[in-house]
């Protein structure tokens, strides 16, 4: 049995009932269709969604069927590597990143991430009154990208507007999945990066674009339209998800004042209560893989050349996998959601995404003594799931 699926209808009361959740939205979709077809208005694509836990994983494990390469230039390279790549190319650029991203190298920005928060935290509260996801949640996380490539703070406006402009031209990517960067966008943004490269170069320093410099695919160096398209990579990959997960958790806390009180009193429990937030409210609801050849999953047969969106969402509030999975429970025993993905594309930068997160919730608890809403809020939905606009009052906390 299979049923079509559509964000827009399915998904549309989430944008304007901050307390709605998508356990509800999936639930009939789980227990009866866990692979259906999906309706994605304006795409040019016949698309299928693996909704439920087990086929998700299922579709993420079979990576030499489920390609992740859906966009790639006229000889066939992938549009950005290593996002949409697949093994032995992704093989390669994966070993270059890898050693950028492990919790030990993150935390060496702790320091500097936490006073950057400390700082956008008090002008928040001094305020008293603010939309946090324009005001803190848009900025933060692009400034500490900022910080990871070794470039100037000040340069973080430059990162938003390329990832809005990617958003709207994209349809976040469903619209047109085998396409890549329009080319307005990438030649709009190829300047940029190249200055950053060039800086780079004259004052070498240990942070990841000088990674890319020196660093080797197998036994040669890097050439420079792949600098650039890393670099890119970073940029998309390193914003979007941690604002919507940050935003997300804040939201949360807003609507719940028992929540807030039980973790200012213990703030050890605050990484715990993020991760609960990530499997509930997954950021990236879905990604997009390409079938390259017949294949049953759950029973049902996926055509060669359609596309399946890997469902992250709906997987993550799965009854079959999570007990009561529309409950917010940071006691949780089992914790091993797929907001950060599974296998050969799982996100490389999860720790410096979580650092970012426990941070800001950090801040925030630590000097306020309550957050709560201050008007309507409105979320985008799918594929990825987020307040725009978050009107909320800070009360000051006495330190």
């Amino acid at each position: 049995m299979t049923a079509t699926f559509n964000p827009d209808e399915e998904l549309r009361r989430l944008e304007d009932d901050p307390a709605a959740g998508t356990a509800e939205v999936y639930r009939g979709l789980l227990s009866q269709c866990p692979v259906s077809k999906v309706e994605v208005p304006n795409s040019t694509v016949s698309y299928w969604g693996a909704f439920a836990y087990d086929e998700l994983i299922s579709v993420m494990r079979n990576f030499r069927v489920m390609s992740s390469t859906v966009a790639a230039d006229e000889n066939g390279f992938p549009a950005i590597v290593p996002l949409f790549a697949d093994p032995p190319t992704h093989s390669g650029y994966r070993k270059l990143l890898n050693p950028n991203f492990p919790p030990e190298v993150v935390g060496r920005l702790a320091e500097t991430i936490r006073t950057m928060a400390q700082q956008m935290v008090e002008e928040l509260v001094e305020l008293g009154e603010v939309d946090f996801a324009q005001t803190f949640a848009t900025q933060f996380p692009t400034r500490v990208l900022c910080l990871f490539l070794g470039v100037p703070d000040e340069d973080w406006p430059v990162h938003h507007r390329f990832n809005l402009a990617v958003d709207v031209a994209t349809g976040t990517g469903l619209n047109l999945p085998t396409e890549g960067l329009p080319a307005e966008i990438f030649a709009d943004i190829t300047p940029y990066i190249q200055r950053v490269i060039e800086d780079h170069r004259a004052n070498p320093r240990q942070d990841i674009v000088s990674s890319f410099i020196d660093g080797r695919i197998g036994d040669r160096a890097l050439e420079e339209f792949e600098i650039v398209q890393l670099i890119i990579a970073m940029m998309l990959a390193g914003h979007a998800t941690t604002t919507a997960a940050l935003n997300n958790a804040v939201l949360r806390l807003a609507q719940d004042q028992e929540l807030q009180s039980y973790l200012r009193s213990n703030p050890e429990r605050i990484a715990d209560a993020i991760e609960e937030s990530l499997r509930i409210d997954t950021p990236q609801q879905a990604l997009t893989r390409k079938c390259l050849a017949d294949t049953e999953i759950g029973g049902v047969t996926i055509p060669a050349g359609d596309f399946v969106l890997t469902n992250y969402g709906s997987a993550n509030v799965d009854p079959k996998h999570w007990s009561d999975p529309e409950k917010f429970d940071i006691d949780r025993a089992g914790k091993g959601h797929l907001a950060f993905g599974h296998g050969l594309h799982q996100c490389l930068g999860q720790h410096l995404a979580r650092l970012d997160m426990r941070i800001a919730v950090e801040e925030l608890l630590a000097r306020t003594s309550s957050i709560t809403l201050a008007g309507p809020v409105k979320r985008r939905t799918y594929p990825v799931l987020a307040p725009t606009s978050m009107p909320v009052r800070l009360h000051a906390r006495d330190l």
